[in-house]
């Protein structure tokens, strides 16, 4: 995909990301008067919640307990990672941007069974619920999830069987049924699965693809919001997605912005940069993975502009991490439809087709 796409060459792109820009605001928090204060108590304990549990899941060197790590290579185009210095480290993690195609990833990952095994105990759980279910989170997540749907269905994608893989309480499978598609959730999260159907929802609680109910099922539409980075080997389990979509079928995908300007402004200390994020993903570095495993662009954006959080940075600082990411940009007073511009919001999207 051409990345001149995300710094519109050419008017009618304009035009359309104009219109874009103006429903992302519907579920940005940054531009919505008063959520922050709203959001700020569940957050809060959100976070001191989470900070204990990275402090777990952290390599033992640094005092983690929850497993043991193993070196990896680049999980995208598997160029060797000895040698290569980090660009950043933190928690005891090494990221590395590879020398053969540019993705930035955790050089050590934990093993499998502790990776697996954590989301069956995870002592996050009930803060994160606690999160995911008060009024201002459903509130943005719900007009968010709408967003997607009508993207999806911008994309061409024919209205039927909907599978969403890490569905967590199930907001975006109820918005789905609500249009009328059949949607069915698939969540390693016990207790997310058990909120989810308590919702509503149609949830399976387990893995893709070992848990679906039945292995011959294909999909109109797969959704994967903030799930890819999490995976140690993203292309076998693209692989595996792409398998199980429908002709004509379509694939949502949000990850973390690795080319974020709030995330790039918190370097080491960004929530973002955590163990659990195994690969960091940029708007051309998603669409080269997904190309490997088979799958076209069809659009690739940013939403979430965090431009309150930005500006609380020192605006040399800001200047200097905006040329870096962007050489080209020139800015004047720094705007949410700027920072989508030039895919530098904190939430990446993709839709993608299979070739």
């Amino acid at each position: 995909m051409d990345p001149g796409r995300h710094q519109l060459a050419v008017e009618s792109e304009r035009d359309e990301m104009s219109r874009v820009s103006d429903a992302r605001e519907s579920f940005d928090a940054a531009l919505i008067p008063g959520m922050r204060d709203r959001l700020a108590g569940a957050y809060a304990r959100f976070r001191a919640a989470e900070a204990e549990e990275m402090k777990a899941l952290a390599p033992p060197e640094v005092g983690g307990t929850a497993g043991a790590y193993r070196q990896r290579d680049c999980p995208c185009c598997g160029a060797g990672s000895a040698g290569v210095t980090p660009v950043l480290r933190a928690q005891g993690l090494d990221l590395i941007d590879c020398p053969g195609c540019g993705l930035t990833y955790s050089r050590a990952i934990l093993n499998e069974a502790a990776d697996v095994a954590r989301y069956a105990k995870s002592t996050l759980d009930p803060e994160a619920l606690l999160l995911r279910g008060s009024a201002p989170y459903l509130e943005l997540e719900i007009a968010r999830d709408r967003y997607y749907l009508s993207r999806l269905l911008e994309g061409g994608v024919r209205q039927g069987q909907l599978l969403e893989i890490g569905c967590g309480t199930g907001t975006l499978l109820l918005e789905a049924a609500r249009l009328g598609w059949q949607a069915l959730g698939v969540e390693p999260s016990r207790a997310a699965t058990e909120m989810a159907r308590e919702r509503g929802a149609q949830v399976v609680h387990g893995w893709f693809p070992t848990d679906l109910p039945d292995a011959s099922w294909s999909f109109d539409a797969v959704a994967v919001l903030d799930v890819l980075e999490h995976f140690a080997e993203p292309l076998r389990f693209l692989k595996d997605l792409r398998a199980r979509l429908a002709p004509g079928g379509r694939l949502l995908v949000q990850v973390p912005n690795w080319d974020s300007l709030l995330v790039r402004l918190e370097g080491e200390h960004s929530s973002v940069v955590t163990p659990g994020h195994w690969s960091y993903f940029t708007p051309r570095t998603l669409p080269a993975l997904l190309a490997r495993s088979g799958f076209r662009a069809l659009s690739v954006e940013t939403v979430v502009s965090e431009l309150d959080r930005i500006m609380a940075h020192p605006p040399a600082r800001i200047a200097d991490w905006l040329h870096r990411l962007r050489p080209a940009a020139s800015i004047g007073t720094l705007r949410a439809a700027q920072l989508h511009d030039l895919c530098l919001g904190y939430k990446l999207v993709g839709i993608f087709a299979p070739d």
